[in-house]
C-alpha cells in the first residue's frame, strides 16, 4: 500500500496553490501530489479559499487596512484547515499509481524515458537533465539500479527530491514513491536503492553537489561537458 511519509511543508503547499513557486519546485510539488491524496486535498482547499479571498480583496482594493486584515484572516484560516480525511483506496489503485509517471513529467518526457539523454556516474547511478527553462536551478531525473548507490556527496545548496518509482535509503531513513525530501547546504549522504527494484527520482537543486570521492570529483567536469555538448 502506498504510504507517503515526507511531504512539502506549508510554504511549498501555499506557494504552489498561489502559483508563485519557481517552475522547477512546482514540478516537484506536482509530482508529489500524484501520490499524496492528503496534500492534493490541501491544495484544492487553499485554491478555493484563495479564490474567495481574492474576490474580497479586489472589492476592497482602495482600503489598505481592510486588505491587510483580509490577508491576516486568510493566513489564520489556512492554519485552521482541518486534516483531510479520505476513504481508503484499494491496493490495486494505489499500486497502479506508482507504475505511471506524474502527468507533468509524462508530458515533459513524452512518456519515453529511454529516449532521454542519460549520463552514468559509476555502475549504478545515471541522470538525465530536464530543460524546463529555470536557469536558477538544475532539474533532473536520476536512476539508481537495484542494490546500487549514488556516490557519497555533499550538498552545496538546497535540493528537493521526489521518489517516483522504487525506493532508496540513506543514514537518516528509507524513502519510497511520493516522498518529498528536502536537503540543505552542507548535508552529506549516500543514497542506496532497495535490493529488489530500480529507483527513479526527480530532483531540482540550486547549486551543484560535490562528490566526496576524489575519482568522481575528477570525473564530474567531463560528464557535465559531455552533457552540455549533447544538447547543442
Amino acid at each position: 500500500m502506498l504510504m507517503t511519509k515526507y511531504h512539502p511543508d506549508t510554504r511549498f503547499i501555499t506557494d504552489y496553490a498561489a502559483g508563485s513557486l519557481p517552475f522547477s519546485q512546482a514540478l516537484c510539488v506536482s509530482a508529489h501530489l500524484h501520490y499524496c491524496d492528503d496534500c492534493r486535498h490541501k491544495v484544492e482547499q487553499l485554491s478555493s479559499l484563495g479564490s474567495f479571498m481574492f474576490d474580497e480583496l479586489e472589492a476592497q482594493q482602495n482600503d489598505a487596512d481592510a486588505m491587510e486584515q483580509s490577508f491576516n484572516e486568510l493566513m489564520s484560516r489556512i492554519d485552521d484547515l482541518p486534516e483531510a480525511r479520505f476513504v481508503a483506496k484499494s491496493q490495486a489503485a494505489n499500486d497502479n499509481r506508482t507504475q505511471r509517471l506524474p502527468s507533468a513529467l509524462h508530458k515533459l518526457t513524452r512518456g519515453d524515458l529511454d529516449s532521454l539523454q542519460w549520463h552514468s556516474i559509476g555502475k549504478y547511478f545515471s541522470y538525465s537533465d530536464l530543460d524546463i527553462g529555470d536557469k536558477a536551478r538544475e532539474t533532473s531525473l536520476f536512476s539508481i539500479k537495484a542494490g546500487g548507490n549514488v556516490p557519497r556527496h555533499r550538498h552545496k545548496g538546497d535540493e528537493i527530491t521526489v521518489v517516483l518509482k522504487g525506493s532508496f535509503s540513506d543514514q537518516d531513513d528509507h524513502y519510497q514513491a511520493g516522498d518529498f525530501i528536502v536537503r540543505t547546504r552542507g548535508e552529506m549522504h549516500t543514497p542506496v536503492a532497495a535490493q529488489d527494484e530500480d529507483c527513479l527520482c526527480l530532483s531540482t537543486l540550486d547549486a551543484p553537489i560535490q562528490m566526496t570521492n576524489w575519482f568522481y570529483r575528477l570525473l564530474m567536469p567531463f560528464i557535465k561537458a559531455s552533457a552540455q555538448s549533447s544538447r547543442v
